[in-house]
């Protein structure tokens, strides 16, 4: 780390925002009851997915010709903050290496505005109530916090109270890709700190393909543009043939399926403005290929189904996860599955050697010419998806604490930022960065927080791959708006239970048209 920027806080713009779990699986309510592992990693949600671990504190020298920063003086005035990224400050994490870590940067955000950062907790909270628990604050007058960082679904829900950062979102100098999750029905309620881009892929054990005389990886037929649906089943069959009885080439959750699967054939399963796309011709067959996977016999199959007497799937037992992996020394369920940026760390561990990544396959609406690096031919709508994030918000000015209403709406969100940008140099290049170019009309491609870094992978193969899926990362809501569209009992009811994926994704995406208009009035 450097520390000239750190040394010259005050004096050198925050604009050096240079160049923010997702974790969890999305869920909604109306998953069959009994399905316990639909919502795995949940004990982590959205935050600095940051594969490779190099996170540093404070900025560098980039920014050092830009304007000084101005400076405030709110004359000591409190700033209630919780949540996310402010978690390490909180006073039950005292003793913490991250604690006081971040401890020391707080001074640097005071001196800077002239402020006293207060960590305060939701009381009550137990993550099953989050949003009931802050409407309440509101709905009596003031809101726990004056920042504050929640997940997607808890912004959408809470968005009448929040600030509306549409007028000045240019001013936090962040790309599009930072505030496009906070982006509904054309208002922006604040910006992500997130590692856009460090998404689902999936795994598999290198040296156990090696074990059964696989001598191509996932991973090279991806590289080389040969990773299309119909490759896929021809590849899958060869491995097929290899395994032994009861060992499958992969296993996807359906939840993981569609969160990540349509995005790769070029659509979404919920866009920012409401659109939804579940039956679109693109996202029926992304549904239609794993339905066939099954059919094949080529993915685990689903067992334990249950039908409730109104035709609703009651109940099924999915396989998941990499406890069911083929390890290097040991075949079992299946091959390959999804794994989230927050797992890789143990990887190494759980499948006792080398291992690998792959994205996810197209099918008929994305192009490709097979060849040398033939995954770089992938037409635009090859996209990695984005479905689960924390953002930052903040309370409108009325529901603030007295203190925090003296400071504009523009300028309380400067604090959010800088101190993202404090904790997290490479977040902040890389917001920034991504925000110069595309004020110049440039593109510029997302490759994450810390490109070129070998991290947690096995090799750097991986590790690069990985870095090009941030390059096309997008924005899917499905999640943030699963209590009105049921993307994940459609993807249940299709893959899961083999319901004609059409008719279905119809009815779906009827109903959650009118359960959107009722909530939103669009």
């Amino acid at each position: 780390m450097k520390k000239k920027l750190l040394t010259k806080f005050c004096a050198v713009a925050m604009a050096v925002a240079m160049v923010g779990t997702m974790v969890g699986c999305g869920d909604d309510d109306n998953t069959p009851a009994g399905n316990d592992n639909t919502t795995p990693g949940t004990e982590q949600q959205g935050g600095n997915d940051q594969q490779g671990g190099d996170e540093q504190q404070g900025g560098d020298e980039q920014g050092d010709d830009q304007a000084d920063a101005q400076t405030y003086d709110f004359g000591g005035a409190v700033v209630r903050v919780s949540g996310g990224i402010w978690g390490d400050i909180n006073p039950d994490n005292e003793g913490n290496a991250s604690y006081i870590e971040k401890m020391d940067l707080v001074p640097q955000l005071e001196a800077k505005y002239n402020i006293k950062i207060e960590y305060v907790k939701l009381e009550g909270d137990e993550g099953l109530s989050t949003t009931e628990l802050i409407l309440a604050g509101f709905t009596n007058g003031q809101c726990y916090a004056d920042l504050f960082c929640v997940g997607d679904d808890v912004t959408i829900r809470l968005r009448d109270y929040l600030v509306d950062i549409s007028s000045f979102k240019d001013e936090l100098q962040m790309g599009s890709i930072y505030v496009d999750p906070v982006t509904w029905y054309g208002k922006t309620y604040g910006f992500t700190y997130d590692n856009m881009g460090s998404v689902y892929v999936m795994a598999y054990s290198r040296k156990f393909l090696e074990s059964i005389g696989m001598n191509v990886t996932p991973t090279e037929k991806f590289l080389k543009g040969e990773w299309s649906y119909d490759d896929c089943i021809e590849y899958f069959t060869e491995m097929k043939e290899q395994l032994p009885e009861g060992t499958y080439p992969i296993a996807v959750h359906s939840n993981h399926w569609v969160s990540m699967a349509p995005a790769a054939n070029g659509t979404l399963s919920v866009d920012s403005n409401g659109g939804i796309h579940l039956a679109d011709d693109d996202y029926v067959e992304a549904i239609n290929f794993y339905q066939q996977l099954l059919d094949l016999g080529l993915a685990s199959p689903m067992v334990d189904v249950v039908w409730a007497d109104d035709g609703s799937l009651e109940d099924i037992t999915e396989p998941y996860g990499m406890d069911d992996m083929c390890t290097a020394t040991q075949a079992k369920d299946h091959v390959l599955t999804m794994v989230e940026a927050w797992q890789m760390s143990s990887l190494e561990g759980k499948l006792e050697g080398e291992w690998g990544i792959v994205p996810w396959p197209w099918g008929s609406s994305v192009t490709c010419t097979p060849g040398e690096d033939g995954y770089k031919t992938l037409s635009e709508n090859y996209h990695t998806a984005q479905s689960i994030w924390t953002n930052m918000v903040a309370a409108q000015k009325e529901y603030r604490g007295a203190d925090a209403q003296q400071i504009p709406d523009n300028v309380l969100f400067q604090i959010a930022r800088d101190w993202c940008d404090l904790c997290d140099a490479n977040g902040a290049a890389a917001r920034y960065r991504m925000w110069e170019a595309e004020k110049n009309g440039e593109e510029y491609e997302n490759l994450g927080y810390t490109p070129g870094t070998q991290g947690n992978f096995s090799t750097m193969e991986d590790a690069a791959l990985y870095d090009w899926l941030h390059s096309r990362v997008v924005v899917d809501w499905a999640h943030a708006v699963a209590s009105f569209v049921r993307t994940n009992m459609n993807g249940y009811m299709t893959i899961g239970g083999g319901q004609d994926a059409r008719s279905s994704g119809e009815s779906y995406a009827s109903q959650g048209r009118e359960a959107l208009k009722e909530a939103f009035g669009n």
